[in-house]
């Protein structure tokens, strides 16, 4: 009698040499690199001290952050808040973000509260416009004396299909003593975006490729109910989870 699992093996071998098996899938992390910076300042005097009143230090190699000061009625110093924009067309259209961070670093860094705001806008150059962009809730964290920073962000709104192209984020420093966010063109701010995987049906050793190694898998596993190997689920590993196999067969999808 012939085995059935021998001849399904050997004819999959002889259709597998036609096919080559290519490198394993690229991580799924995407820096979006900062599109302009600039730096909101308030009049300086009383009564807005503490207001938005122009954009300035615009694409300027560093960016202060600092609180407002008063003292007897008068303005002792004014404040600054760190915009940022970033084109997200950098991210392909129709993926699912999982997780996205802030990431940059800082000039005199000092401990401090901290506010990350961030909204959306058709266009990222910086101007006075920005000021009602922060319009989704701000995340609150402290600064410490670091140099470098992370910032989780929210990831559902980057993940909101009506958002507009580009990102615009302020960030504020509490207190009368300013630090400086590098804003050059090797250390300025970026996104660093986490994709979510799609499933890879036939991967059975996680390598990111199906190929003959999940094979060898699959058919130690013919004819019983291995969870593993059962990829369409219906309790038996068979011709129909060899067929999935093969049409995922080389580098499992990207985002």
């Amino acid at each position: 009698m012939i085995d059935l699992k021998v001849l399904t093996l050997g004819a999959v071998s002889m259709f597998l040499g036609l096919l080559s098996v290519p490198a394993v899938a690229d991580d799924m992390i995407i820096d979006v690199p900062r599109y302009e910076g600039g730096v909101q300042v308030s009049s300086g005097s009383i009564p807005n001290c503490c207001s938005s009143h122009s954009m300035s230090s615009i694409n300027e190699l560093q960016l202060s952050m600092k609180g407002c000061t008063t003292m007897g009625g008068y303005c002792m110093g004014s404040r600054h808040s760190a915009y940022v924009s970033f084109d997200l067309s950098w991210i392909p259209e129709g993926v699912t973000i999982e997780s996205i961070r802030l990431v940059g670093s800082r000039n005199v860094p000092r401990s401090a509260g901290g506010s990350a705001c961030v909204g959306f806008m058709p266009y990222g150059e910086m101007g006075s416009s920005m000021f009602n962009a922060c319009n989704l809730g701000s995340t609150t964290f402290n600064w410490t004396n670091a140099q470098n920073f992370s910032i989780n962000l929210n990831p559902d709104h980057f993940n909101d299909p009506t958002r507009d192209r580009f990102a615009v984020i302020r960030l504020t420093q509490s207190g009368e003593y300013g630090s400086y966010l590098r804003n050059g063109k090797t250390n300025a701010p970026r996104l660093s975006v986490t994709l979510a995987v799609p499933p890879c049906v036939g991967d059975l050793n996680d390598n990111g490729v199906v190929n003959s190694a999940d094979l060898g898998f699959l058919i130690a596993a013919w004819g019983t109910a291995d969870i593993n190997a059962d990829l369409n689920e219906d309790g038996l590993v068979d011709s129909e989870d060899l067929g999935l196999m093969l049409s995922n067969w080389g580098s499992c999808p990207g985002p």
